[in-house]
């Protein structure tokens, strides 16, 4: 130290200052004990976070855009949708494909219905026809053992996983173009369904689909991704 006081001679005043002062900061972070070092790393440290109120407020933020926006969890009501979903099955939907793209012929989806009788209510339905299908829904011309077939685009759909033959058309004229930006949905269960098929819902809106169900959380034996048909 000695030497460089003695180095620091003969040079201008500003240079010798500075050479002072940066013995004098060797000489402090020498004398630093570690024990001291460690608390002003801390203080750095801390000095750096976000106080805890701004980390929820973030985190609440966070999954009200995701519970909105993205992924959310449905209650199945009804049997419209047997015997692929009953009442009370918890799913899984995500929302970002119905509203940045077109859903693909039989996705199960739910949808927004206005009720005139109340308050607007979520529907569980399959989508059938996209927009400017031909759907087509065809008596066998049997009047005692009436069955319907489901045609569309002039070609006869085939839907092993329905529970039992179609028995009703609804009252819809046919065949039926599906409009630009809209959807035909059905439920599984035709028997027992309200969908497109009655002129009180028709086709779907675009804006009126809430989400694509791909996962099924609830009865735990049936627990598993959703798979299209």
């Amino acid at each position: 130290m000695e030497q460089e006081e003695q180095r620091t001679e003969g040079l201008p005043e500003e240079t010798a200052r500075a050479g002072e002062e940066r013995l004098q900061a060797k000489a402090e972070t020498a004398e630093e004990t570690p024990a001291e070092g460690r608390r002003r790393r801390r203080g750095k440290k801390k000095k750096k976070e976000l106080p805890f109120f701004v980390w929820l407020a973030l985190l609440v933020v966070f999954v009200l855009v995701l519970r909105n926006f993205v992924l959310g969890t449905v209650y199945v009501k009804g049997s419209s949708m047997e015997p692929n979903f009953y009442h009370g099955d918890l799913v899984f939907m995500e929302k970002l494909s119905v509203r940045l793209s077109t859903p693909h012929r039989g996705d199960v989806v739910i949808c927004r219905l206005d009720n005139q009788d109340g308050p607007e209510e979520n529907i569980i339905k399959r989508v059938i026809g996209l927009p400017g299908d031909e759907i087509d829904i065809v008596w066998n011309g049997d009047s005692e053992d009436v069955e319907y077939a489901l045609y569309r685009n002039g070609e006869l759909v085939e839907e092993p996983f329905l529970g039992e033959p179609m028995m009703t058309a609804g009252d819809q004229d046919y065949p039926y173009t599906v409009e630009e930006g809209t959807f035909f949905v059905m439920g599984d269960n035709r028997n027992a369904s309200s969908d497109s098929r009655r002129t009180s819902i028709g086709a779907i809106e675009k804006e009126d689909l809430v989400g694509r169900v791909i996962f099924r959380l609830y009865p735990f034996d049936s627990f598993g991704p959703v798979q299209r048909p």
